[in-house]
């Protein structure tokens, strides 16, 4: 396979499958049962949840949205009791 071209390891009931695209099958010749030898896979990185939250706190820091704010404790406490007020008045 190419860089174009990548399997999805997917489940499968108790197995496991590769799951290709369709145009790897058809431009390989493939058919629907037959056995053909893998070399050893190479697993494609990808970002963890913990890199995209990075990423989204960098953004944030760059838009300096909170730098108004004195005292993040005592913002925060306020916050909280507004959010209180607000759902008792329902």
């Amino acid at each position: 396979m190419n860089s174009k071209n990548t399997a999805t390891v997917i489940k499968s009931g108790n197995s496991y499958a590769l799951r290709i695209p369709k145009s790897y099958a058809v431009n390989n010749n493939l058919k629907i049962g037959e056995k053909i030898h893998l070399p050893t896979p190479m697993v494609v990185p990808t970002k963890t949840n913990h890199q995209e939250f990075q990423k989204v706190v960098k953004e944030l820091q760059k838009l300096k949205l909170y730098s108004k704010i004195k005292d993040p404790v005592a913002w925060q406490r306020q916050q909280r009791k507004r959010s209180q007020q607000a759902n008792r008045e329902y």
